[in-house]
């Protein structure tokens, strides 16, 4: 019998469950980036060149955590990256070295594996692995052609993009257009939500301005109101073209991570730390979902229960991380007084406990020769 574990982008903390049916064959893992951080933020670019590069070293860090962990007899790196033809994204595709990319592919990711001697499989769409004794590839097109995607990948990617270019141009056309009454329309949406709340709220903090196009709509989450922007104080900003505003309202999009931000098709800004309760509310847009988001916020600012305690180095720390209870006697990762937790790349300062990643997270943490 063989064992299969196909982890995609699953973020587990539970590796036993993974391990439960014993020794494991093949591990599909992702490795590359899915998501738009840092890439769409208005910052200088030698801070976007280390935003970049601390991105890709934590997606690295945290998919060799679950290698070593799994300890498959071969690594199939899968889920990724994503491919940018679109003329107006194409530079998120990882060509140049410097480019502002979180989306290595997976000759860096099989280059890390040989690193430390695991066995790491090249594949492509057609490609068929067969377990036996011993693992055989077969791709369906000659090893140089297969080599060459990645070797010459502009100019693969070019052709790729040929082919797509006006199938893309049509399905711009098809972008809901300008209507009259949009800023009513998320009004009557969003503040229902906004009240039900209370505690998404508190923990967003500041206004949010929506630009779109050259329609300025604040979103005001101390106060739970949306109402036109007047050159108010505000903590986080959008800017998104109006035709895809106007089409996820269209679609009554619930998740507008999901149907909108991942497309990086819009640029944004923050005055602080990363937030996560803001992109809570985007992805939370009917009752149901908010319920659940704001039953999860409303615990967060609960008093914590206590937790069991490891010993990192020379400091006694809660088990579980703060952020989403990664187990950091797995992914915790220490250097020097910085603890980071390689499962979501938060940071924490081991002498204070304070969160180097967000303002909203501390760590329960103490010198290990210090009595409770």
């Amino acid at each position: 019998m063989h064992r299969l574990v196909n982890q995609n982008d699953c973020r587990t903390s539970d590796l036993s469950a993974l391990l439960a049916h014993g020794p494991i064959d093949l591990h599909f893992l992702q490795y590359s980036g899915a998501i738009w951080y840092p890439m769409v933020y208005d910052e200088p670019a030698q801070r976007m060149r280390e935003l970049v590069d601390l991105k890709v070293e934590s997606q690295f860090a945290r998919a060799m955590r679950y290698v070593e962990a799994l300890n498959a007899r071969a690594i199939v790196p899968s889920a990724g990256p994503p491919c940018f033809l679109d003329p107006e994204l194409f530079a998120f595709n990882d060509i140049a070295k410097d480019s502002f990319s979180i989306f290595p592919d997976q000759t860096k990711f099989i280059a890390q594996l040989n690193a430390v001697q695991r066995h790491g499989i090249t594949n492509i769409p057609g490609t068929c692995i067969t377990l036996g004794d011993n693992i055989e590839v077969l791709h369906p097109i000659a090893e140089t052609d297969v080599q060459a995607i990645f070797s010459d990948k502009e100019s693969y990617l070019r052709t790729y993009q040929a082919d797509y270019l006006v199938w893309l141009e049509e399905m711009k056309t098809t972008w809901s257009q300008e209507s009259p009454d949009l800023l009513t329309t998320l009004k009557l949406w969003w503040e229902p939500l906004l009240a039900m709340a209370p505690a998404l709220r508190r923990g967003v903090g500041a206004a949010c301005l929506l630009r779109a196009g050259d329609l300025e709509i604040l979103i005001d989450f101390p106060n739970g109101e949306v109402r036109p922007f007047n050159n108010e104080a505000y903590g986080f900003r959008f800017e998104i073209d109006r035709r895809l505003v106007e089409t996820v309202v269209s679609q009554n999009a619930a998740d507008w991570s999901d149907k909108l931000f991942l497309s990086l098709r819009f640029k944004a800004w923050r005055s602080g730390s990363y937030n996560e309760f803001i992109y809570n509310f985007f992805k939370s847009l009917s009752v149901e979902r908010m319920q659940r988001t704001e039953a999860e916020a409303l615990k967060k600012f609960m008093r914590p229960e206590p937790s069991e305690e490891i010993t990192i180095g020379d400091y006694t720390v809660e088990r579980f991380c703060p952020h989403r209870q990664a187990d950091l006697g797995v992914f915790g990762e220490q250097d020097g007084t910085t603890l980071t937790c390689t499962l979501h790349g938060w940071k924490f300062d081991l002498e204070s406990g304070e969160c180097l990643t967000a303002d909203d997270r501390k760590l329960r943490v103490r010198r290990a020769s210090e009595p409770i």
